[in-house]
């Protein structure tokens, strides 16, 4: 496609993903997408993205990957991340998980990420952007899985020295931090848990002509900032983390 905006996003396979390259596609921003992931797709059909499934991590499946990519991308997205289910190895406490899972971990939200960006950085336009999908787990003690709140924490600190290593080319890098997103691993746990959760760690309400209605993230809103953030509007964002948590970082605590 001559003159086409293309747009690469990991864990594009995911409900986050998923949603961003719906709203990069329907705000104008890209012409087509290329989603990498490790599971099987789930998702939609749309001829404009193209599904990937490659583990990130493999070298030379990577390599392969990479011919199949386009020569110039103008936004990477790393939207890969999460706690793989079921984990590497037993969890007894998980204040320690064993140094397994806690390796796993770290390498799913901050490796993976790292290695892409360093295999395609040089496919990125000048002027182009990278978002990182980051969690509130990052700022705050996440006593429930410590290591991903320490991976999410190392992804954003490396996205602002990125942002620095890229400002001469006016590539911008930033992050969003999702609050509490329905999502698989959560349907492992149960709606009835997210939904106590939500209700009482998310303070901000939210208002629908005059009634209240869910104050749980989606990813659609999700997808709207990252959106965002790789416009123009956001020409002099750089560095940035942006939470959209409803003010649950701000209020306690969440984990």
């Amino acid at each position: 496609m001559t003159g086409s905006r293309s747009a690469i996003i990991t864990g594009g396979f995911g409900q986050i993903g998923d949603a961003i390259a719906t709203e990069l596609l329907e705000s104008g921003l890209v012409d087509q997408i290329w989603c990498l992931d490790s599971r099987v797709p789930d998702v939609g059909t749309d001829p404009r993205v193209r599904y990937i499934q490659v583990d990130l991590s493999g070298e030379q499946e990577m390599e392969q990957v990479r011919a199949q990519l386009p020569d110039r991308i103008c936004m990477l997205i790393n939207a890969v991340g999460g706690e793989r289910r079921p984990s590497v190895a037993a969890v007894q406490d998980k204040s320690w998980p064993p140094s397994a899972v806690w390796d796993d971990i770290t390498v799913l939200n901050m490796g993976l990420p790292y290695r892409v960006t360093e295999r395609l950085h040089d496919r990125i336009e000048d002027g182009g952007t990278i978002c990182n999908i980051s969690s509130i787990a990052a700022g705050m003690p996440w006593v429930v899985s410590p290591a991903y709140g320490a991976a999410k924490a190392a992804l954003e600190h490396w996205g602002k020295s990125l942002a620095v290593v890229l400002a001469p080319r006016g590539i911008r890098v930033n992050a969003v931090r999702p609050g509490f997103v329905w999502s698989r691993q959560w349907a492992e746990v149960s709606r009835q848990e997210f939904d106590e959760v939500v209700r009482d760690r998310v303070p901000l309400a939210q208002v629908s002509t005059g009634e209240r209605v869910s104050k749980e993230q989606t990813p659609g809103d999700i997808a709207k900032v990252v959106a965002f953030l790789c416009s123009s509007a956001a020409k002099h964002l750089t560095g940035q983390t942006l939470d959209v948590d409803g003010g649950a970082a701000l209020a306690r605590a969440p984990r």
